[in-house]
């Protein structure tokens, strides 16, 4: 099993936090989408005919395109790839684009999973991240997809600076009245390329304590863990059976395929990314070119890689599978490490798997390091 990364790159304004490739020149999007369908066609074997059993679309925002764009890409990856008939197909979507005629062709073309930029429900923080909806408008779009689609995840974002405890508390109290089925929620990242970082170099905001960010990650944990969610990643919460098919693929390091401008392919031996620029993009499918950089993997990237994703899930980082596809015993190899951080009540051993404590979940970045070799 598989899965197909799709990504739109266009977007109505650009949040302070994103460093994702975007643009806010729709001019070429009719031409974009037409590269897109040709390099799923040059690379329908990249899979080796290996069943298609999730297909993202994210960007960007690809639900202010036209929904028929979506529903022609969704046709073209149908035409030349075998596609598990219970496929779970998934859009990204901003609250200002959830309308009834988008949802309904939505759905009518095949997608029956919807991720939902909130972020917050604070108008001043979402003013201060420059999102482009309020939070009436937020409220008004979740309701309209609970009413038209059983599964759909709403994404939080916490540690924005000047988003106290008891913000975020309201936040999570009010979205959780319509039980949705997945909620992800991100610690704000201020990465490198962006507007808060500027702002950041320049004084003008100062970064979220530690104690704070741990206070509001808890606070999120305790309340969604006593509404019945599983938290299944660091950053992901669902009820039963609504974990995400497509990010459960990237942390069991299955095979996908990424396709549009940036977007990251992984074939179990190499990663390689599309150029990052519509116009050379296009430019280069035009002449039947793929516009891609290839790494191949090492065997110390692939442990480290098992190591860094496994400990973030509630999988585990599995030593049955570092023994059988890289024959390195970590429980072995690294035992004294292991056993500190066992000591110290970090991480805990179910059979072949490591997996981190409650007091561990704040610190995966220190296990991690810890256990890479």
């Amino acid at each position: 099993m598989s899965g197909i990364y799709i990504h739109i790159p266009f977007c109505k304004k650009k949040c302070h936090y994103c460093d994702f490739y975007i643009t806010l020149n729709k001019n070429n999007v009719g031409k974009l989408i037409e590269a897109i369908k040709f390099e799923l066609i040059l690379r329908k074997n990249f899979l080796n005919k290996n069943s298609i059993e999730t297909i993202y679309f994210g960007g960007g925002t690809p639900s202010m395109i036209s929904p028929n764009y979506i529903g022609n890409i969704i046709k073209e990856i149908k035409n030349n790839f075998s596609v598990n008939s219970n496929i779970e197909i998934t859009i990204e979507a901003n609250p200002d684009d959830i309308s009834l005629d988008n949802l309904l062709k939505w759905k009518k073309y095949g997608i029956n999973r919807i991720s939902l930029g909130v972020q917050t429900l604070n108008d001043n923080l979402l003013n201060f991240i420059n999102r482009s909806h309020d939070k009436k408008t937020a409220i008004a779009s979740i309701k309209k997809i609970s009413e038209h689609y059983d599964n759909f995840s709403i994404d939080l974002i916490y540690g924005i600076p000047g988003n106290r405890y008891d913000k975020l508390k309201n936040d999570i109290k009010e979205i959780i009245k319509f039980n949705p089925p997945h909620i992800s929620a991100y610690n704000l990242t201020i990465e490198k390329k962006t507007v808060f970082y500027n702002w950041l170099k320049n004084n003008i905001i100062k970064k979220e304590n530690e104690r704070e960010i741990i206070k509001q990650f808890n606070l999120l944990k305790n309340i969604l863990e006593k509404e019945e969610y599983i938290q299944y990643e660091t950053s992901s919460f669902c009820k039963k059976g609504y974990e995400s098919k497509h990010n459960s693929g990237y942390w069991k390091r299955k095979k996908y395929l990424g396709i549009g401008p940036s977007a990251h392919s992984f074939d179990g031996k190499y990663r390689s990314w599309n150029i990052s620029d519509n116009n050379r993009y296009i430019s280069a499918l035009n002449k039947r070119i793929i516009p891609n950089t290839e790494e191949k993997l090492s065997k110390k990237m692939k442990i480290n890689e098992i190591i860094m994703i496994g400990i973030r899930t509630k999988w585990g980082i599995d030593n049955k599978q570092l023994i059988t596809q890289l024959k390195y015993d970590i429980l072995k190899n690294q035992k004294n490490t292991i056993d500190k951080l066992i000591n110290d009540k970090l991480i805990y051993i179910n059979r072949t798997k490591i997996k981190a404590t409650k007091k561990g979940s704040i610190l995966l970045d220190y296990i991690a390091e810890k256990l890479l070799v």
